[in-house]
């Protein structure tokens, strides 16, 4: 199995004058390797779970998209993730952000 960051789709069910804000700062944080960041090592998603089961994987992806997202943009509150492994082992997801 294989994550490629740049994969990760953000969905809103709402719409108000800040959503492509949100967006594009969800977007960042989404694409950004954990470590890579120079003055915040703990930006960005942390894919050490690559290589584990599926379900596994999934589970500790959206605890992962889950806790940053909490951390990075408060803004953002996230309905559902939906993911998707395509049959060349490549997990996609989709986060869907809700206002309430």
């Amino acid at each position: 199995m294989t994550i490629d960051l740049k994969n990760i789709t953000v969905a809103f069910d709402y719409a108000d004058g800040e959503v492509a804000d949100i967006k594009r700062c969800l977007e960042t944080l989404y694409q950004t390797p954990e470590g890579t960041c120079p003055l915040d090592r703990e930006f960005g998603l942390n894919t050490d779970f690559v290589g584990m089961p599926i379900d596994v994987a999934k589970n500790l992806f959206a605890v992962e998209i889950q806790d940053k997202t909490d951390r990075y943009e408060p803004r953002a509150m996230i309905k559902t993730i939906n993911f998707t492994a395509t049959s060349d082992g490549l997990l996609k997801a989709e986060v869907v952000i809700t206002n309430g």
